[in-house]
């Protein structure tokens, strides 16, 4: 517990000490966000905003495991995967910036650099760190078993990609107000930081742990009015998190309601999409789901505590879930 502790308040005042310094780089070479016109008038002001703030984070967050984590294989997996999609954001964000638009990297190249990534992953995974290709099944105490050989390393891919794929854009979707993806994500790995620690994965509580003090860090600067926005280099980066933490303890299946906040965001992009593809008629007002409530009148920070709340409840309910009917079963 010492060590989960240390990474957080290193990670924690590294991303503190180095955000305003960083801050002012941003701005002197001018890389600010850029806002779509059709969104809430009330974010126009924020264009120009530095954005690429989760390399602030991972700064904070390699600083910690420097100091605090033992180098084995799956503390070095888990970096490696972080690294990649990490890297991916940098690039989109990159992009944006310099065609100076919203929009970065098609969703197409997006989706095959996250496959390769998972592949990736998977190799690693599965022969270096002893990830089982199994998932295991809450309220039904088995675990599913996705073939042997080839057919079932086919299979864990797809497995971890729908995970991997699916969490870091269902953050990505939710980074869209001053500090909600971070609080959210602050919340959901703060469970995950637990439920690794109850199941002795202590390398994955220390790197949960080590990301939680690094977007409190971060959130210091991006808490409304943001000075900085995480980027998706950040979005992804925690995403990338989130699904590691929850492949290398087994509980996948309970990952979209430890973040359900993220699946409710990522469904109601969804919803709309189809929906508006059928009917020609939009179900909110604006997705993703935290615009709709713009829309509505609600305040900004009022629509970020009040998804925090929610989010809580889900990470609540989530490792709640976990205890009754994974707990003892992970392994």
């Amino acid at each position: 517990m010492f060590s989960v502790v240390l990474a957080a308040a290193v990670a924690f005042l590294v991303t503190v000490l180095l955000g305003s310094k960083f801050i002012e780089f941003l701005q002197s070479r001018k890389f600010g966000q850029f806002v779509r016109e059709e969104g809430p008038q009330t974010h126009l002001i924020k264009a120009g905003t530095p954005t690429m703030g989760g390399i602030v984070m991972l700064t904070g967050l390699l600083g910690a495991l420097v100091v605090v984590a033992r180098p084995n294989v799956a503390t070095l997996t888990t970096l490696l995967l972080v690294a990649v999609v990490a890297g991916i954001g940098l690039y989109d964000d990159w992009q944006k910036i310099s065609r100076k638009r919203p929009e970065g990297l098609s969703a197409r190249y997006k989706f095959l650099l996250l496959t390769l990534a998972v592949v990736l992953a998977d190799v690693l995974a599965v022969r270096y760190v002893g990830v089982t290709q199994a998932v295991l099944v809450p309220y039904f105490d088995r675990s599913l078993v996705l073939g042997p050989g080839v057919v079932g390393i086919a299979l864990f891919s797809l497995f971890l990609l729908l995970v991997i794929a699916g969490t870091t854009n269902a953050v990505n979707l939710t980074d869209g107000l001053d500090g909600l993806a971070a609080g959210a994500a602050a919340i959901a790995l703060l469970a995950y930081t637990a439920i690794a620690f109850l199941e002795r994965q202590y390398d994955v509580a220390v790197i949960c742990g080590a990301m939680v003090g690094a977007i409190v860090g971060f959130l210091w600067y991006n808490s409304h009015p943001a000075d900085i926005f995480m980027g998706d280099t950040g979005s992804l980066a925690i995403g990338g998190v989130l699904a590691a933490a929850a492949v290398l303890t087994k509980t996948e299946l309970l990952l979209p309601i430890v973040g359900g906040l993220f699946v409710l965001e990522a469904l109601s992009v969804i919803v709309q999409v189809f929906i508006f593809k059928l009917t020609g008629r939009r179900v909110f007002k604006m997705a993703p789901i935290h615009h709709h409530f713009e829309f509505l009148g609600w305040d900004e920070n009022k629509v970020v505590v009040r998804f925090w709340i929610a989010q809580a409840a889900f990470s609540s309910v989530g490792f709640f879930l976990y205890y009754i009917f994974l707990y003892n079963a992970v392994g």
